[in-house]
């Protein structure tokens, strides 16, 4: 379901930036919500097969249109609090959806499990038909557009819409564009490398019972919703100190979750490891959370919704589909060849994921800082020269009518 995800993501994105966003993700929530239908009548593991991977398809339209959408609907000032809002819904999610899901499953059964979380996702999809179709960059032109009414057209969908591989190319050539999504597949393969693992290790090294594991789980699922939720109110704040500013402050997060999470693999205690774990994730959420803002800044609109694509598939399949693989093999690879038990192999994995890769995207958040401002402002410069040039050409149009 990830993998499909991530990879439905991009033409995702290019279909977002080409045709009307609101139809994209109402439909892509109706597919994912009759998936989950499906899966509830399934009778057989092909069914159940298939009905995931349909899931997967509807859910890959969620981050192309979505931050996108959120971009145009609000402007720089309150977007950075937008953004981060709707990204807390994940962990948030993670620990409501397997409380209220446990709960309906242990009473009904996992039929209905599947039921009760398609239902509210088919129905929000259908309500979302509703939504409003921003024009592309709108929230950037709104107040421009209200004092010379030219701005106004300018809100139109840009005729010339670039495709699929011509979109890509120019979301490669944007180095901190480049460099942030280089960050997020660091931040994906540690994350969720060391959460899919994390009930298992608790386990394994300090004999938790499942419950336990599970508590601990919800713990840090709790502390990455806090600091995301709180992580876009303060980028807002700091915007006034600039893009270069937030992106420092992503690189300093991104380095304190590498040396906690470190830390918490190295000290051989239950407590201080849920504690570093924990920490770590509220200051990485909080200090991260402007490097989305940048997304949307150095991103140009006519290709922002291919731009988010892009951020979330590195999160989707370095992260959700290849880490906790990767972490399981190089555990593996310990237990054989350097003799450890099941308990220390995967610590020592974890350690390596966290370590190492994590290091690896301290640097490239550290490389988007220092271009990301510059990036931002030749954006925007681009944007209007664009503007610029379309109201000449309106302009030559409109001149011989009004001689005639």
């Amino acid at each position: 379901v990830i993998f499909i995800t991530g990879i439905i993501s991009l033409p995702a994105g290019n279909w977002s930036d080409r045709w009307r966003r609101v139809n994209i993700l109402s439909a892509g929530a109706i597919v994912w919500g009759t998936a989950g239908l499906f899966a509830a009548a399934s009778s057989n593991f092909i069914q159940l097969f298939l009905t995931r991977a349909l899931l997967g398809f509807g859910q890959g339209t969620i981050i192309p249109t979505h931050g996108s959408l959120l971009s145009d609907y609000y402007p720089v000032s309150v977007r950075g609090r937008a953004l981060g809002y709707h990204r807390s819904a994940n962990p948030l999610g993670q620990v409501i959806g397997a409380v209220i899901g446990g709960i309906i499953v242990g009473a009904v059964g996992w039929r209905w499990g599947f039921a009760a979380a398609a239902v509210p996702g088919l129905l929000l999809g259908i309500y979302a038909w509703r939504l409003r179709e921003p024009g592309r960059g709108e929230a950037d032109l709104l107040a421009a557009a209200k004092q010379d009414p030219m701005f106004a057209s300018f809100l139109n969908d840009p005729p010339d819409k670039l495709g699929f591989f011509e979109s890509l190319g120019s979301v490669w050539r944007i180095r901190s564009l480049r460099m942030l999504i280089f960050t997020n597949a660091a931040f994906g393969f540690s994350l969720f490398g060391v959460v899919f693992w994390i009930p298992a290790f608790f386990e394994r090294r300090y004999d938790f019972s499942t419950e336990e594991a599970a508590g601990a789980l919800a713990i840090l699922a709790f502390a990455g919703f806090v600091g995301s939720w709180y992580g876009g109110p303060f980028a807002d704040r700091s915007l006034g100190k600039g893009f270069g500013y937030l992106g420092k402050v992503g690189a300093w997060g991104a380095g304190l979750l590498t040396v906690t999470w470190s830390l918490a693999f190295v000290i051989p205690s239950a407590g201080i490891c849920i504690f570093l774990l924990t920490a770590g994730a509220l200051l990485a959420s909080v200090g991260t959370g402007g490097l989305v803002s940048i997304i949307a800044a150095v991103a140009p609109p006519r290709i922002r919704a291919q731009a988010c694509a892009a951020f979330g598939l590195a999160l989707a399949v370095c992260g959700a589909a290849a880490a906790p693989l990767a972490i399981g093999g190089i555990s593996e690879a310990f237990q054989a060849f350097a003799d450890m038990n099941d308990g220390d192999s995967l610590r020592w994995a974890m350690l390596l994921a966290t370590s190492v890769v994590m290091t690896l995207g301290t640097w490239f958040a550290y490389e988007a800082a220092r271009t990301c401002a510059a990036d931002a402002q030749k954006t925007m410069g681009e944007f209007l020269s664009d503007f610029q040039k379309r109201a000449a050409a309106q302009a030559a149009v409109q001149s011989p009518a009004a001689g005639d």
